[in-house]
């Protein structure tokens, strides 16, 4: 954001393939690449990042990307509520709405009807999921050179949002630039993206992945975002991913929320931007880590079995960070057809339909997604009722 290269280590992971590069059968035998995932912090504007990217193009156009917000039913209902609330707050009808990162149309169809919409997305294989829903999308990158392409050919843009992918860039400033140059002068900016703040409140480590190159407070957007002549005059923090942060922003001058006001008192009554928060931080996601590692361990050598619920990018983070691998889980189960019949990334453990696991069921599942932990245990309570155990490794590691 800043451009200054004065980084101190909050915390280093170790080495982790890609996410969200499942592996087909026929590609089992070969080995996948790994990276480093090391967490820093900046100390001129507090941004907490990666220490190294890898290249978007590799995440999301070298490989099919598995991620498809629509298969996730909890995500429907989410982004309808959300799409809704934009709708009447900001009187959204026959305007111009841009998505970036719009994956599969998931949100972005909630306003096709009545307004001009236009998806941009990098991901081919989600893209064609979007165009089949009639949700006009562009297959590339959204940056700056992009931005002036859509002026030419649509106009300004009354509404952009960005949900979730801001953090997947290490261009920041391009993609600013082209929302400052796509936005009408009384447009709004509406970005959602992992929150430092929840993710030091809850030790939540499960974000960390190669595809986050970034994670956000609201004092570094509020300051990134001035050169650019965009104020931000509201913010929340939702649910989702555990807790995350949307603004809103616009070019002219709004009145501030009191949720706004809040949220600044909060980050500065718990420090959240501070060296010293990142190091306890560091500590207590060592320790979450290790308690993980040693019940699973525990659970193993006693003969207990264990697999994973849900193939998320999420778990596959919580489980390498606890070293636990093939020889501890049996297998994923996982609701996306997209993901079922492949392998995880780097231990390829395979990825199976919860109709098949009902064949051979575990002692015990680790919810790889804990922020679905109460959705999962809702439905599963049959296999509760059996006897069957959860491992929610959420805040403290619970087994319910």
């Amino acid at each position: 954001m800043c451009g200054s290269k004065k980084l101190h280590t909050i915390i280093n992971l170790g080495k982790h393939p890609l996410v969200n590069r499942l592996v087909k059968k026929e590609e089992v035998k070969k080995k996948d690449f790994f990276f480093p995932l090391i967490l820093k912090r900046c100390e001129k504007c507090s941004l907490v990042q990666l220490s190294q990217f890898v290249d978007p193009k590799n995440l999301y156009v070298d490989q099919d990307y598995t991620y498809f917000s629509s298969d996730i039913k909890a995500q429907e209902k989410y982004f309808s509520k959300y799409a809704k609330e934009l709708v009447v707050s900001f009187n959204v009808k026959n305007k111009f709405v841009i998505e970036i990162g719009s994956n599969d149309g998931i949100m972005l169809k909630h306003f096709a009807k009545k307004n001009t919409v236009l998806g941009v997305d990098p991901a081919t294989n989600v893209v064609l999921r979007a165009l089949k829903k009639n949700v006009n999308t562009l297959p590339v990158f959204y940056n700056n050179e992009i931005s002036k392409k859509i002026k030419r050919e649509y106009g300004g843009a009354d509404l952009i949002i960005a949900n979730n992918c801001i953090a997947h860039t290490n261009h920041l400033n391009d993609l600013i630039k082209g929302v400052k140059n796509n936005l009408t002068k009384k447009g709004i900016f509406v970005a959602e993206f992992n929150y430092w703040g929840k993710m030091v409140e809850n030790n939540n480590y499960s974000l960390i992945y190669h595809e986050h190159y970034s994670f956000f407070s609201l004092k570094v957007w509020i300051n990134f975002l001035k050169k650019y002549g965009l104020k931000i005059f509201d913010a929340c923090i939702t649910d989702a991913q555990g807790g995350t942060l949307r603004i809103y922003c616009s070019q002219t001058n709004r009145a501030k929320t009191k949720r706004l006001n809040k949220i600044i008192k909060y980050e500065k009554l718990n420090k959240i931007n501070s060296h010293g928060v990142a190091i306890k931080y560091r500590k207590n996601v060592n320790l979450l880590t290790k308690k993980l590692k040693n019940i699973t361990y525990k659970l193993k050598k006693s003969g207990k079995t264990i697999s994973c619920y849900g193939a998320a990018a999420k778990g596959m983070t919580i489980l390498k960070c606890s070293k636990i691998d093939k020889k501890i889980i049996d297998y994923f189960v996982d609701d996306s057809p997209a993901k079922q019949g492949l392998y995880s990334a780097g231990d390829h453990i395979p990825i199976i339909s919860r109709e098949n696991a009902q064949k051979k069921l575990p002692d015990y599942f680790i919810i790889s997604a804990p922020n679905f932990a109460d959705a999962i245990l809702s439905k599963e309570r049959k296999f509760i009722e059996n006897g069957g155990k959860f491992i929610i490794p959420k805040d403290d590691v619970l087994i319910l």
